[in-house]
């Protein structure tokens, strides 16, 4: 990928994934959404300062060793004490072992603590709250935002911050926030594949362009991580109309991660082939013992 000016810098989630799994053996192209209305920007009902702040991420337990995933739905956790690690995020990357300073780097509990202390906003919830990603769009609007929806209610929550990882969690999560955006809940998304939620409409956007997984900042930067969160928060409270969008001051350093994303060229069709191939043995296994949700 170049960074040549003259040219977009960013990724394309949307070209690199159709792409990839071309590549893989699956001949139709997966349909992003792309809503016809327009996203609703909810304005803040009182100061920053006074507010209680959820965070609701695409980021999930992990099951113990030698244990199947459960299939996954949305959930609520609790904040307090603060999750160490059994988190997975990103293409299916497994953090389980994952050192507390790589966890905030996509599900930033302490940062955000860290502002509410020092004054910048009321509170932080009491949980966080996890969107499953999906490939169904009907399920995620349907079943999965009223549960967040209802979740946030229930925990008095004000405002969100909405924080995905993979190309499919941007999708869910943008979906999400416009329908809390919908039903009264100001949002913001702080993600990487800006081609994707810009597709969708958010409300607010904060685009961080950093490789996918890392939404808030590099591990260990706790001050890069302190500050997204706090370019996140400015853009809570200052966006006027909905699809703003705001390009973080953040840098990853190396560049290399542009081109090697999902990379589809003749040094990697034969393993993409092969590995398309498995993808689809799993699947049909899958179904077969009934692990995929249900309608």
């Amino acid at each position: 990928m170049t960074t040549d000016p003259a040219y977009r810098r960013f990724v394309s989630y949307i070209d690199r994934s159709r792409d990839y799994y071309a590549a893989q053996g699956f001949a139709r192209a997966y349909r992003w959404a792309r809503p016809e209305e327009p996203p609703v920007l909810s304005q803040l009902a009182a100061p920053l300062a006074e507010m209680r702040i959820g965070v609701v991420t695409s980021a999930f337990p992990l099951p113990p060793t030698g244990e199947e995933a459960p299939v996954e739905v949305p959930y609520a956790a609790a904040v307090e004490p603060l999750p160490t690690g059994g988190f997975t995020a990103d293409d299916n990357r497994d953090r389980a072992a994952a050192p507390v300073t790589e966890r905030e780097s996509y599900l930033p509990l302490a940062r955000l603590g860290e502002l509410a202390v020092a004054g910048r906003f009321g509170e932080l919830a009491p949980r966080f709250y996890g969107v499953p990603f999906d490939y169904s769009q009907r399920r995620t609007v349907e079943r999965d935002a009223p549960a967040v929806l209802e979740f946030l209610r229930a925990d008095g929550v004000d405002a969100v911050l909405a924080v995905p990882h993979c190309p499919v969690c941007h999708q869910s999560v943008a979906l999400v926030a416009r329908y809390l955006e919908a039903n009264g809940v100001p949002t913001v998304v702080v993600g990487s594949a800006r081609d994707i939620v810009e597709e969708i409409g958010v409300p607010r956007f904060l685009f961080v362009d950093l490789p996918l997984g890392y939404p808030t900042g590099r591990p260990g930067a706790v001050d890069q991580q302190r500050s997204i969160c706090a370019q996140a928060l400015d853009l809570l409270e200052g966006a006027c109309a909905p699809r703003t969008t705001v390009h973080a001051r953040a840098e990853w350093g190396d560049e290399t991660w542009r081109s090697e994303y999902m990379r589809t060229d003749d040094t990697t069709r034969a393993t993409l082939a092969d590995a398309g191939e498995r993808r689809r043995q799993d699947q049909h296994r899958a179904r077969a013992e009934g692990r995929t949700r249900s309608d």
